[in-house]
Order: structure tokens, then C-alpha cells, then sequence
């Protein structure tokens, strides 16, 4: 089988990890790499995502003849959270007859919130013959799509709950900056009142993509998010110290509620302690009960391995834009 061409949108923290993990597939042609700093622009990737060699394969500013260069490939998008964004970053690729993956966490079911920009979304990708598939480790895996499996071995379900106690230590400034690490509680309040804060982005997409899976309608969406506090300093890799008093993590809770019940719960327990319990627990209401828990690797790994591994299931999809329930489930690639 001939490899796949792909191009790498973006090498951040996430983006690196990615183009790293193709460069180790034999499956994968990976042609550039799309970048917007004119520092990064011309350098071989080698350089940029760390590694001790050359690769042969150049970043580049000019995304329109990386593409012609890729026609019929994949795009890997990780660069931004927000649908308009995206849009106006992927859309070049679309228009060039490349499939699209973007860890964009809220293209994990965009439909509910910006429909205007999803039709065109959809509407471009049919005319192309190509797929846009929002995906990660969460949205796009753990919260919603394992929970929308394991439905599928019961007779009924009532209700449907997930709590994800995650390590954020292992993301940089950025990411922890997001999220509050290090703040004054105030200002931490302060700025999720003023929605400033979005902490971990994608729970009511989540929501939506279990609910329309099981054809539940939902009513209405309750999100509350609060920080945690610890009177230790905590040493964090990506935020170096964080002083003892100050916003060390937070729970972000998220509900859906269906016909006057709460029948989605999904619970977010974000922290920067190594030493913690961090697992992933489904639990399904209903015949049978089903109580299912994992542990939680970084995600950061799991995020661009999930990423990597869809470049065939996109390839060969059905067109249009489209949610991890809508594809095939993806195994490891060689």
C-alpha cells in the first residue's frame, strides 16, 4: 500500500509530538509542515521538534504549495481550541482536496454552537470528496466516545456519568495558564465570571456527541467550575513553582439534561500533582450497570498517538465534516 501524505498544521508542544510519531510510521509520508513564525519558516523540522538529526523535511510559511504538494492527503491540525479559528486555518486545505484531523477541542461536535460555519464546514468537504474530523484524547475519546461503546452491550440506559482525574504537569505555561495554574483564587472566580477562563474546553461538545449518539435531546447544559487550592507549594515542570495558597487545579463539572433529568454528567478533575490517583472512570446506568475504569496517561502522548493513528480511518472515510461516532474506531499504524 502507498504511504499517505500527510502535513503537520502547527508545531507546538502537540504538533511536535505528532510529526515526531509519523516520522516513526512507515505508513506515513510526511511532506512539511505548515508554521506561522517566519523564524520556523525554511528550517528543516529536525531542528524544531527537537530531534538530533536532520529530516529532510522543511517547515514552511507558504501552506497553499505544501498542499498542492499533498492533494488528496491528510492535514494534522494543532494550533488553536475555537471553531472560527479553525476554520479560517483549515479551510485553505479543504479548498485543496486534503481530509482534515484537528485536536481543536471544540470540533469535537461544533454543530450545536456554530451550525452556520458547520454547514459551510460540510458543504466544502462534500464538494472536495474529503473528511474534517474533530478528534483528541478529550473531547474525541475518553469522556465520550469510549462511554458511547460501552452502550453498546446494554439493553437501557438511564444515565451516563464520567470523571477524569487528570495530570496537567506535564503541559507548558501555556496550557496551565489556561486552566488558572498559579492564580489567586479571586482571580481565578473573576475571570471564569467573566468567561475569561475556560479551564478544559470541549465537556458540553462531549455531551452533545453522547447524547445524539443515543437520541437524546438535550434541554439544557449546567457547567460549574471551581478552583482547588493547596497550602503546600507545589513544583510543577511546566509552570516551575507554584506558590502555597494559589490555584493548584480545579473541578469542571458539566450536565445535560434531558426531558427534566440529568442523564449526561461528566466531571473533570484537572490537577499538576505527579503523586495523584489520576484515572478515567465511565459509569452507565442501566441494564447492565456498568462501571468502567482505566488509568489516565499523559495527554499529551495520547492526544497525538489517537491523532496519528486516524490518518487511514480519514483517508478512507465518508465525506463531509464528521465526530469520532461517525467513523471507524482506529487501531495503532505501523
Amino acid at each position: 500500500m502507498a504511504k499517505i501524505k500527510v502535513v503537520q498544521f502547527g508545531l507546538g508542544a502537540m504538533g511536535s509530538m505528532m510529526a515526531k510519531i509519523m516520522l516513526e510510521k512507515k505508513s506515513i509520508d510526511l511532506v512539511g509542515a505548515v508554521v506561522r513564525d517566519e523564524n520556523k519558516n525554511g528550517k528543516d523540522i529536525g531542528e524544531i521538534i527537537g530531534l538530533k538529526k536532520k529530516t529532510g523535511i522543511r517547515a514552511t510559511t507558504d501552506a497553499n504549495k505544501l498542499y498542492q504538494k499533498a492533494k488528496g492527503g491528510v492535514l494534522i491540525h494543532a494550533a488553536v481550541s475555537y471553531v472560527p479559528e479553525v476554520w479560517k486555518q483549515i479551510k485553505p486545505a479543504v479548498e485543496a482536496g486534503l481530509n482534515v484531523i484537528t485536536i481543536a477541542e471544540e470540533m469535537g461536535y461544533p454543530f450545536i454552537k456554530y451550525p452556520k460555519i458547520c454547514k459551510e464546514m460540510d458543504a466544502l468537504a462534500k464538494k472536495r470528496n474529503i473528511s474534517i474530523i474533530g478528534t483528541g484524547i478529550n473531547p474525541g475519546f475518553a469522556m465520550d466516545l469510549l462511554p458511547i461503546l460501552l452502550t453498546g452491550i446494554c439493553k437501557k440506559v438511564d444515565k451516563i456519568k464520567v470523571i477524569r482525574v487528570i495530570d496537567f504537569s506535564p503541559f507548558g505555561p501555556a496550557i496551565q495558564q489556561n486552566i488558572g495554574i498559579g492564580m489567586d483564587v479571586e482571580d481565578f472566580k473573576k475571570r471564569v465570571k467573566e468567561k475569561k477562563l475556560p479551564l478544559h474546553i470541549g465537556l458540553p461538545e462531549s455531551c452533545y456527541m453522547i447524547a445524539k449518539a443515543l437520541g437524546w435531546r438535550i434541554k439544557e447544559i449546567i457547567e460549574t467550575k471551581e478552583p482547588i487550592i493547596d497550602e503546600r507549594a507545589i513544583e510543577s515542570p511546566g509552570y516551575k513553582k507554584i506558590e502555597s495558597g494559589k490555584v493548584c487545579g480545579f473541578n469542571h463539572k458539566c450536565y445535560a439534561i434531558v426531558e427534566g433529568k440529568e442523564k449526561i454528567a461528566l466531571e473533570e478533575f484537572g490537577r499538576v500533582e505527579k503523586g495523584l490517583d489520576y484515572k478515567n472512570t465511565i459509569i452507565i446506568e442501566g441494564e447492565p450497570k456498568i462501571i468502567d475504569e482505566m488509568n489516565v496517561p499523559p495527554g499529551n502522548i495520547t492526544t497525538a498517538s489517537h491523532s496519528v493513528n486516524l490518518i487511514p480511518i480519514a483517508f478512507g472515510a465518508r465525506d463531509g465534516l464528521l465526530t469520532m461516532a461517525d467513523i471507524h474506531v482506529a487501531s495503532l499504524i505501523a
